[in-house]
């Protein structure tokens, strides 16, 4: 209506004002044809939009649906209108408030009606393997018929409740008669466990409904809380379990838990958490009804000190130079529950210990369940998840042989990194620390939403370490990491789907190892061989390039409250890469050659100058001089030869591998539960090396410089590849070798636990099937039917068995053994003798075999829990290689030896003990030895074809070296005011140097006359490190800020009494000279001075 009225005065204008102006008539008639269009169009459209909203309004009033958004009804033209919209608005609110709580209540009577669906099965379970027994135990039987009565109670009380006050009946009842009646129906319980229960005085009446005041004296309850032992602060997240009943719960945001239908009687629980130290409580339940328990106390870990500072270690991994190959250093990403091992894993740690002396080939890491150790060299690679501590401290640790819920096993036990985003508590975490190791600086920042209502997770996590120049002397990092996990959770957590994706790409400059001879001139343990000035910049010659791309899908399917179904895929790209000098026809560049030191030359003058010039610290003489090295490749192009005298090239050991595991975990009844998994993994390793620099010149000729020299004649053994002869190789060019080694293995497993009130025991075996073969590319010229192409493929099938028993005296002590027996196949990296240029292996190469037996006594009381233990391994026609220099052939030698026979044994004493809630100490140390058994036999290859030998190695009772054997910590705890002090004192002994097989082969001392015989004693006689001792100090404190946010302060100081002259490792030469005994020692390793780690964190 206003719409025309508004049309009308316009028309009325309009023909005033054309008859004012006595315009045209035909332009009046335009202008009014325009006019009635506009308006005619603007209110048929009105008139649609009006329609539509009536449309709506009655579609809503016709499903009784009201929309909370005013944006359907359109923007309101008027003050009614808006109230209208209003009006909608607080009703739409009430209806989806209501709707809302009623979808709640739905959810949550299928989550109970399913829990109690699963619970019900096992009572049936177990009442019917009860019938199959010749003899039913009447007794058992009534209490799980008791059971089945009151979960059916349940049910219905469950039901009552929906009805709220209308199923309230109150009334005066003789609370006499009521508890007759809950004794009657509960007086099963009384007999199993022989109670005996007075009543007192009940002649009185009552205001209660009967049936709800029956039902809960009917069934025991109990309620706790979990607090933390320092701050006091509850502790979310704990899972308690109920011991032999296979029953869990999680404390929640107030850190509370309640378990329902307990039986009156002993019980224990077992609280653990990645936040807490484990611990088992023993609780009474005396009553029916509901125990109040008083607060549990946990130690809190970031209470006493960051995971972060053990977690992964910084140093130097596991490098594929010939001279860093005994920097393979054990470590652990997840500490243990066991007192031993959690000690040892940090405070024994600068000392090169390893448990019970095995490597990390013997130690199996997990990710989501998938494995993750490479198939080449048997070892994880802790530099993919180096600065990610916070994402990789979660998970489950199996300690030695022990069962796993994920895997079968392995001698030196597992882990299983959780990765998954629901793992992680809610809210962020911001970590900047400073350190005088490898790097100076850490930052690391991780964000986690939880699981939401919609099953959603999500984590996210970035960090970083970094150092100009390390505390060595040449040393650099620079190290970058992200990582990202989602999950989807769906029908109430029974399925779960993770995706996990991390990097954490790095690039450091080495430490090198030298004679103990310089370290002394030099006056620095830490004297590094690996840098010098190159205009007037320190530059290191030995540079880390590694970047490792991961991807891991998990899913978990939770079948039924008694059986989970666990698989995963993972994949990763490993690129590795390792530079070092090379050199032809040219002086040996390195500033240690033992040709620069003193005790190679007789005369004496010539011995102190060189000794004066060690000791001016000139680093023109002392460290590499590029400038030198430039000036050969100038002075070779001025003489019209433009190929590279000095270069420096990459050895690059990159790896593509796949993995799929899948694990069931079925627990059958409260005493039998099953674990199986399979497996199947592929792994093509690609080994190489590139024109990393030339160092001014033009390029490399791709010949073997040993070949040249000793077969100077024939052309075609001098080069590298023949498919290609004579090549000139370029910058990031491939040369000297090219070839993959392509690894496939599957493997099933099966492990069967049983457990009753006094004995565990169990079982279990594996199956492996392992194949690889060698894929050359390039047709060596001193083994051109063996190097190009693929190679013969080696075959191996391998069976372990396993077992334990526990005989438990009461819940703190017990007694366990384990023993495990099985083959497995030699590692690709060890079973090819000269694998850069020949597909050559041993005859008949075969598994290896490996015994181990230990016997432990496990205590576990209110104030002092620990573990004693003695433990043998035994292995068998095992496979080792080694690479050096001979210095009496004048060639680089690969020396494999097989059948080789080795004992490890000795005792382990792990023990805390707790004083009061402030004081605590700790105790752990082992006393061992691991030895060669046997004189096994070698097989004698060099690179330039020259040599190929097959002798006896005299190993018989040499000491495996490079750990020490000797070794213990004991640690003091205060603990006052959220402030945490600690001090260890760590003592090592019996580290012994790694011996060169090469020295201990008869043909090398079948001249020797009497006047030698101290010569070959010195030359044979393994080196003993001597004894030593650290003191480390740290300390700690916890600010709690409001809104559960947290800064924790953390310092520790190792090697407090700045010791520098402790040797923790070294390896023989492999050439020798008898009438030089002393001439060519030993290459060694020193522990670090006085280090610090000073980390600091906020959570919020």
């Amino acid at each position: 209506m206003k719409k025309a009225m508004a049309a009308l005065i316009l028309f009325l204008i309009e023909t005033l004002l054309f008859y004012l102006y006595e315009m045209p008539l035909e332009a009046w008639a335009y202008s009014s044809v325009f006019i009635l269009l506009i308006f005619g169009g603007w209110i048929i459209l009105d008139e649609v939009q009006q329609r539509k909203k009536y449309k709506q309004l009655k579609n809503i009033q016709k499903e009784a649906e009201v929309y909370l958004e005013t944006e359907h009804f359109g923007k309101p033209e008027n003050a009614v209108e808006k109230e209208y919209q209003n009006l909608a608005e607080m009703l739409g609110r009430q209806w989806e408030n209501a709707r809302q709580e009623a979808r709640c209540q739905i959810s949550e009577a299928n989550r109970y009606y399913i829990r109690w669906s699963h619970q019900i099965k096992t009572p049936i379970a177990a009442l019917r393997l009860l019938l199959e027994e010749e003899e039913p135990d009447r007794a058992a039987m009534e209490g799980e018929i008791y059971r089945i009565e009151q979960y059916v109670e349940f049910a219905l009380q469950y039901q009552r409740l929906e009805g709220g006050h209308k199923d309230l009946v109150f009334a005066h009842y003789s609370l006499e008669i009521i508890v007759k009646k809950a004794l009657k129906k509960t007086g099963v319980l009384f007999r199993r466990t022989k109670l005996a229960l007075e009543l007192g005085n009940l002649q009185t009446d009552v205001l209660t409904d009967e049936k709800w005041l029956v039902f809960a004296q009917s069934a025991g309850t109990v309620k706790g809380s979990v607090v933390g032992a320092v701050s006091n602060e509850p502790v979310p997240g704990v899972i308690v379990t109920l011991t032999g009943q296979d029953r869990q719960v999680t404390t929640d945001a107030n850190g509370n838990f309640i378990l329902r239908n307990l039986q009156p009687g002993s019980h224990v629980i077992q609280l653990n958490s990645v936040l807490i130290t484990p611990k088992s409580v023993t609780i009474e339940v005396e009553k029916l009804g509901v125990t109040e328990l008083e607060p549990i106390k946990v130690t809190e870990l970031n209470a006493t000190e960051d995971i972060s500072m053990i977690g992964v270690i910084d140093a130097g991994m596991v490098d594929d130079d010939v001279e860093n190959a005994s920097q393979d250093v054990s470590s652990t990403v997840i500490l243990s529950n066991d007192v031993f091992l959690n000690r040892a894993a940090y405070q024994l740690s600068p000392a090169r210990f390893s448990p019970r002396g095995y490597t990390g080939s013997q130690e199996l890491k997990y990710i989501n369940g998938v494995e993750f150790n490479d198939q080449n060299r048997g070892v994880f690679n802790y530099a993919s998840v180096g600065a990610l501590n916070d994402m990789t401290r979660n998970g489950d640790v199996t300690n030695f042989t022990a069962p796993s819920t994920f895997t079968f096993g392995a001698l030196g036990g597992a882990e299983n990194i959780n990765m998954r985003a629901s793992s992680y508590t809610p809210g962020g975490k911001a970590t900047v620390s400073y350190t005088n190791r490898n790097y100076y600086l850490r930052g690391m920042f991780t964000y986690s939403t939880g699981l939401n209502e919609k099953g959603w997770a999500f984590t996210a996590s970035a960090g970083g370490r970094y150092s100009h120049e390390g505390n060595i002397d040449g040393t650099f990092y620079n190290n970058l990491a992200l990582a990202f996990s989602a999950e989807k959770q769906w029908q109430g957590g029974k399925h779960s789907l993770s995706m996990t994706a991390f990097v954490s790409p790095v690039q450091r400059g080495q430490q090198g190892n030298s004679y103990r001879e310089v370290y002394e001139l030099t006056d620095n343990y830490l004297y590094n061989p690996n840098w010098g000035y190159q205009n007037g910049k320190k530059r290191n010659a030995k540079v880390v390039t590694a970047f490792d791309p991961t991807a891991v899908i998990s899913h978990i399917w939770k079948i039924d409250d008694t059986t989970t179904l666990t698989t995963g895929v993972g994949a990763h790209y490993a690129r590795y890469g390792n530079t070092a000098l090379n050199w032809y026809n040219a002086p040996d560049p390195r500033p240690d050659y033992y040709r620069y030191l003193p005790s190679y030359f007789e005369d004496e003058d010539m011995q102190m100058q060189y000794r004066d010039l060690w000791r001016s610290g000139r680093p023109d003489f002392t460290q590499i001089n590029w400038d030198n090295l430039y000036l050969a490749n100038a002075n070779n192009l001025r003489a019209g030869n433009g190929a590279a005298v000095y270069m420096v090239e990459e050895r690059r050991s990159d790896l593509l591998e796949t993995s799929f595991n899948s694990t069931l975990n079925k627990q059958f009844n409260r005493h039998l539960g099953l674990t199986a998994g399979v497996g199947a993994r592929f792994t093509q390793s690609r080994q190489f090396k590139t024109v990393d620099d030339l160092l001014g010149s033009n390029y490399v000729l791709d010949i073997d410089k040993f070949a040249e020299r000793d077969f100077s004649g024939d052309h075609d053994k001098l080069q590298n590849d023949l498919n290609r002869p004579d090549r000139k190789v370029y910058k990031d060019g491939i040369f000297g070798y090219n070839f993959n080694l392509n690894i496939y293995s599957a493997n099933a497993w099966a492990v069967n636990r049983y457990t009753s009130r006094h004995w565990d025991y169990y079982y279990g075996a594996k199956l492996t099937y392992t194949n690889f073969r060698r894929d050359g590319k390039m047709r060596n010229g001193r083994y051109p039917d063996s190097s190009y192409g693929k190679g013969i493929r080696h075959q191996f099938t391998d069976i372990t068995v396993k077992g334990g028993l526990t005989y438990k005296f009461n819940g703190r002590h017990m007694l366990t053994a384990n023993i495990s027996y099985g083959s497995e196949a030699p590692l690709p990296n060890e079973a090819y003798i000269s694998p850069r240029i020949t597909d050559r292996t041993i005859d008949n190469m075969k598994s290896g075999r490996i015994f181990s037996a230990d016997l432990n006594y496990v205590f576990s009381m209110p104030q002092l829990a620990g573990r004693i233990g003695v433990f043998q391994t035994n292995f068998y026609d095992q496979m080792e290689r080694n690479s050096y220099y001979d210095g009496i052939e004048g060639t680089f030698i690969n020396h494999v030896l097989y059948g080789v026979n080795r004992i490890h044994r000795g005792l382990e004493l792990g023990a805390t003990y707790k004083l009061d809630d402030h004081w605590s100490f700790d105790l752990a140390g082992t006393i061992s030895e691991y030895y060669y058994s046997n004189n096994p036999d070698g097989v004698k290859h060099s690179e330039n074809g020259k040599i190929t030998d097959q002798e006896k190695v005299y190993m018989k009772d040499v000491y495996v070296g490079g750990m020490p054997q000797f070794a213990g910590t004991f640690g003091v705890r205060y603990f006052v005011n959220y402030w945490f002090l600690g001090a260890n004192v760590n003592g090592f002994a019996r580290n012994y140097i790694e011996v060169a097989p090469l020295r201990r082969l008869s043909s090398n001392y079948a001249s020797v006359n009497p006047e030698q015989m101290e010569a070959y004693r010195t030359l044979t006689t393994q080196e003993r490190f001597p004894a030593a001792y650290t003191v480390d100090i740290s300390v700690g404190k916890i600010f709690y800020l409001p809104g559960r946010q947290s800064v924790n302060f953390n310092l520790s100081v190792n090697n407090l009494l700045n010791k520098k002259d402790i040797c923790t490792g070294g390896y023989e030469q492999g050439r020798s000279d008898l009438s030089y005994p002393t001439r060519f020692g030993g290459k060694y390793y020193y522990m670090q001075g006085l280090n610090c780690f000073l980390n600091v964190s906020y959570r919020f």
